[in-house]
């Protein structure tokens, strides 16, 4: 080991390829850093369970960031949630009904959302979760730890800018060119990141983390040494120490293996 503890890695376009499955390639090279000493966390904006399955696909032992920071799971199985009040959470969800945009939330693990469609089943989310549908305003809500909506790529500045100016006290940001995701005030994944370094008694300069997207640039600047997969979008490839020559799984196994061989 080349003085990393602590392997971060976000799923979607970084860990898991188009199949949004890990490759065999890049399971046992966390497992081998593992091996040698690195503790692995998974940061992604994914349910808690979603990510539970997956690890355990993986067979690996992982903290566990989810909802882009809002949970953090512990290796002792401890977790914090930070989550939005209910009040807000119908504003943005009103937002969202005035202007005809899907949206989503959350109750422990089952999503909410007041309308069905192949998208939702087909997504990696809905594999583990129930879902629930109705009308989210009348709905009896819980404080949720995120709230996710889709647009055109093309209108996702002005959403973000709006709900923005609407509560300051948000944490907004994107997850893919269309998807928008909507988390408490301070929330991202180097708040996961920080609170799972702290409970491992780890320095950032100990940390290597690896994303793709927007939602992944706090994390990746934080990082001691942050990794940009070669897929990854222009802004995060800005503030990485290191852009990958391969894309997804093979750029976070091409890294790997240079420094856990």
């Amino acid at each position: 080991m080349v003085g990393y503890r602590l392997v971060a890695t976000d799923l979607d376009g970084t860990l898991l390829g188009v199949d949004k499955r890990p490759t065999k390639g890049v399971v046992d090279a966390l497992r081998r850093a593992n091996e040698q000493g690195a503790h692995i966390a998974i940061a992604s904006g994914r349910m808690t369970c979603t990510q539970r399955d997956l690890i355990k696909e993986m067979g690996l032992d992982c903290s566990i960031i989810s909802y882009n920071g809002s949970v953090v799971v512990q290796e002792d199985g401890s977790s914090v949630e930070t989550d939005i009040d209910v009040d807000i959470m119908r504003d943005v969800i009103g937002y969202c009904y005035d202007h005809g945009r899907y949206v989503q939330t959350y109750h422990g693990d089952t999503i909410l959302t007041d309308r069905d469609s192949p998208m939702l089943r087909s997504d990696m989310d809905s594999r583990s979760a129930e879902i629930r549908f109705g009308d989210l305003l009348k709905m009896d809500l819980s404080p949720a730890p995120k709230i996710v909506i889709i647009a055109d790529p093309s209108e996702t500045s002005g959403i973000i800018d709006d709900i923005s100016a609407m509560h300051p006290s948000l944490s907004v940001t994107q997850s893919s060119a269309y998807v928008i995701e909507v988390m408490p005030k301070g929330v991202d994944k180097s708040h996961g990141l920080r609170m799972v370094c702290e409970h491992l008694d780890i320095d950032r300069e100990d940390v290597i983390a690896f994303g793709d997207n927007k939602n992944d640039i706090a994390m990746i600047e934080w990082a001691g040494t942050g990794v940009a997969v070669a897929n990854a979008v222009d802004e995060l490839k800005d503030v990485a120490d290191i852009v990958s020559k391969g894309e997804m799984s093979d750029g976070v196994q091409e890294i790997l293996d240079k420094y856990f061989s």
